[in-house]
């Protein structure tokens, strides 16, 4: 039997693209970007191979933007019954499928990403929006949460409204949490939202931060001395990501959610403020992020 992965020959379609989709949401959605651009690059379809996730209840955060992906399902082999036994991780899945893997090393940059062909499964963090910025209103459109308007308090979304707002993302969670990611991704602390707030007035007068968080009451202790700030509490990751992408600028953490509440931001002379030391000092010895950052942003 000829595999849905090996089809495109004799005038059939290009064979379909299988994406490795993990982590969390802001990880899923650059994976997702670079997979749909690359798609529609090759006039095919994109499958998706959910790595942290039961194949046949597979549940993502991309789940939030009404995208229903269409699920690989490898076939056949003993490898198969090994993965469902338990007994290989899905990590190793892609070896049941039948075309070429593309595995860049890097984060942010892949030699020959543009060179791949129908039939690919990929693999990668992806993380530039070099991946797909010849489809950036698909991508923007993909990723549209305007559903969300009418679930806001009124006076949230006059805040993150205002020509003068400016969001701030303070990322805690497992950063704080967990020591192996405290090691690789460091912890940005008062002096760095400082030198952010001060150089955010210089650039929006009158501001207004826009304050979200995974730790509210870290963020509150961070910007407690700050003027005009709203703290916004108790909101869903959806509106939390809406908002930040209604505000006029940003400041953002060392955080892929709200690079992507930047990036999808609205406001064409938004100024964005992102952190130089996206990982811990060691890691960023290892770790090429140059293209992480579009052209304009202010790095500190």
């Amino acid at each position: 039997m000829t595999s849905d992965a090996t089809r495109g020959k004799d005038g059939e379609a290009p064979a379909p693209l299988c994406l490795r989709v993990w982590g969390g949401l802001g990880n899923q959605m650059f994976q997702y970007a670079a997979g749909h651009a690359a798609a529609r690059r090759l006039g095919t379809r994109l499958l998706i191979d959910p790595l942290e996730m039961p194949l046949d209840h597979a549940a993502m955060g991309l789940d939030l933007f009404g995208i229903e992906p269409e699920i690989w399902r490898p076939e056949g082999g003993g490898l198969l019954g090994r993965l469902r036994s338990g007994s290989v991780k899905p990590k190793k899945r892609h070896r049941l499928w039948p075309g070429p893997v593309f595995m860049p090393d890097s984060f942010c940059h892949a030699d020959g990403y543009f060179e791949i062909g129908p039939g690919t499964y990929l693999a990668g963090y992806f993380q530039s929006e070099r991946f797909f910025s010849d489809c950036e209103g698909e991508i923007r459109a993909l990723f549209d949460l305007s559903r969300v308007a009418p679930t806001i308090e009124p006076a949230l979304l006059a805040a993150a409204n205002d020509p003068a707002s400016v969001s701030v993302h303070v990322r805690r969670g497992d950063y704080m949490t967990n020591p192996n990611a405290t090691s690789v991704h460091g912890l940005l602390g008062r002096d760095h939202y400082d030198r952010a707030m001060a150089l955010a007035e210089r650039l929006v007068p009158g501001a207004t931060f826009v304050v979200f968080s995974d730790d509210m009451q870290a963020a509150d202790d961070l910007t407690a001395h700050w003027p005009n700030r709203v703290l916004v509490r108790d909101q869903s990751r959806e509106q939390d990501l809406f908002l930040m992408s209604r505000c006029a600028h940003h400041v953002t953490a060392n955080s892929s959610f709200s690079w992507w509440g930047a990036w999808l931001g609205r406001n064409p002379e938004r100024q964005v403020i992102a952190p130089r030391q996206w990982f811990a000092r060691d890691e960023l010895r290892k770790v090429y992020v140059d293209e992480l950052f579009p052209r304009g942003w202010i790095l500190i």
